[in-house]
């Protein structure tokens, strides 16, 4: 029992730390969401150029995308036109880090910690993109057009107006299992091995580092949950480095996001991005090991400097966080238990879609539908995946399908 109480005390003490920063990322978020549409993004990673792959990552690292929706929306951006080098670098550089992620690092594993790890994402995924552009360069084929004024354009108002559903429903709903998931692991974590566990059983890091790669490819965890999980281990004795290892590989890697690779940008393309970010996350952790222990930055990290900030305000963060986490689960979960669903009219249209994983997906899925003139009514089903919808007769229904498929999706 003692365990199990242990447990829940870790959890909240990291849900704690970690609220305000998480709040105040979003926000963030929410704002260049407002100023920064995916258009202006289109615009400028049409080519095979340096230059391309150094925008698609610098427009990537702050946007919060989690691994799974930065999946369909680079598939979408290579369909429009974007190179396959620049498409790699925005697939590592968005789940890598976000303005969420980075404050959550910097409330526990501080601000050097936090900016070593932006400045690795950057490195990787243009060092990735780079690599990519270079060795395709001759056989990168003519994007595919994305249908004729089926482009969903929606104004600074409109996203001004839907800021909260989006912070709510897109941010949050995007990695809240990811984040349950990732302060529970971290409590565990946390209580069950002891004080220098790592140090006393894995006394080699470079040896951590390799199991963190091990464990961060195949893992499905966001940039968010995971900085828990890498400050727990960081407690337990692991290394820095081995630390960072895990935190660039884990949120940038999962069998979803390599299959995608394969499919749309070619097994070169996936080769090159695997060996990128496991090579250069060796390295960069090796280094993050010699720097921290050089300066002396070994000695803050995990020393938490934020008595700044009241511990009212602390607890409100947390409250306030817990109450849209149970707000998202009511609307999107626990509510169908209760609510039976209503019988379809037979005159809806419906289209399965695969490669919806979040309400992120689920919201693409119904812009690409609504900019399709003739379309109404339209209700996704994530749990399913699929989408109903009214249509016009004067619509053909292979007008949406690609729509849907211009969105980075694929429809049966």
């Amino acid at each position: 029992m003692d365990f199990i109480f242990n447990i829940i005390k870790e959890i909240i003490f990291f849900v704690n730390e970690v609220s305000i920063y998480l709040l105040f990322g979003f926000i963030v978020a929410g704002i260049l969401h407002v100023l920064f549409p995916e258009s202006i993004i289109r615009r400028h990673m049409g080519n095979n150029s340096i230059s391309s792959v150094i925008k698609s990552t610098l427009f990537g690292i702050p946007l919060p995308l989690c691994s799974c929706g930065v999946v369909p929306v680079a598939a979408s951006l290579k369909k429009s036109g974007a190179s396959k080098g620049a498409s790699i670098s925005f697939l590592i550089s968005t789940p890598q880090v976000g303005a969420d992620s980075f404050l959550i690092t910097y409330s526990l594993l501080g601000w050097i910690f936090g900016v070593f790890r932006i400045v690795a994402s950057i490195i990787t995924a243009m060092t990735a993109g780079i690599l990519v552009n270079f060795l395709s360069k001759n056989d990168d084929p003519q994007p595919e057009a994305s249908p004729s004024g089926n482009v969903y354009h929606d104004t600074i108002v409109t996203r001004l107006k839907t800021l909260l559903n989006y912070i709510e429903f897109e941010l949050l709903g995007s990695i809240a299992n990811s984040l349950v998931i990732g302060l529970i692991i971290a409590g565990i974590i946390a209580v069950a091995f002891p004080e220098n566990f790592f140090v006393n059983y894995l006394n080699y890091p470079f040896a951590s580092m390799i199991l963190m790669l091990v464990v961060g490819i195949p893992m499905y965890v966001c940039a968010a949950a995971s900085t828990p999980i890498a400050a727990s281990l960081v407690m337990k004795g692991v290394s820095p480095g081995a630390a960072l290892v895990f935190l660039l590989t884990g949120p940038a890697t999962n069998a979803i996001t390599i299959s995608t690779v394969i499919k749309t940008l070619g097994k070169k393309a996936a080769i090159v991005y695997l060996l990128s970010i496991s090579i250069i996350s060796l390295l960069l952790g090796y280094l993050f090991n010699i720097i921290t222990m050089k300066y002396g930055f070994h000695k803050i990290i995990m020393i938490h400097q934020h008595e700044m900030l009241p511990a009212w305000l602390k607890t409100a963060g947390a409250a306030v966080l817990c109450i849209m986490l149970g707000w998202y689960y009511l609307n999107v979960g626990i509510r169908k238990w209760f609510v039976k669903e209503g019988k379809m009219s037979d005159d809806k249209t419906i289209i399965n879609v695969t490669g919806m994983t979040c309400m992120h997906c689920a919201s693409n899925v119904k812009k690409a539908i609504e900019a399709v003139s003739g379309t109404s009514d339209i209700n996704v089903n994530l749990e399913k995946g699929s989408v109903d919808f009214l249509l016009n007769d004067n619509i053909n229904i292979e007008e949406v399908k690609a729509s849907i498929i211009a969105a980075g999706y694929e429809t049966k």
